[in-house]
């Protein structure tokens, strides 16, 4: 098995975030991935470049995620 692709449960594990979470972040392109077969997969080094992006802290990360944890919950 190649640990560089993940499906959705890994993804979300391994970025420590909620399956519905990560639906979302998908959803309004926040997180690449692609479907394949009707299942998302999700390359590690394009989550990992997520936090590399210049002008985007772990902070600014956090706060987009609180936001759509909050815009969902309403």
């Amino acid at each position: 098995m190649n640990n560089d692709i993940l499906d959705i449960n890994e993804a979300s594990e391994y970025l420590r975030i909620k399956k519905r979470t990560l639906y979302s972040l998908v959803s309004r392109g926040i997180v690449p991935g692609i479907k394949v077969g009707g299942q998302w997969r999700f390359k590690r080094e394009m989550l990992d470049s997520l936090f590399n992006r210049t002008g985007t802290s772990g902070e600014e990360i956090s706060r987009r995620i609180s936001r759509l944890s909050v815009s969902r919950q309403s």
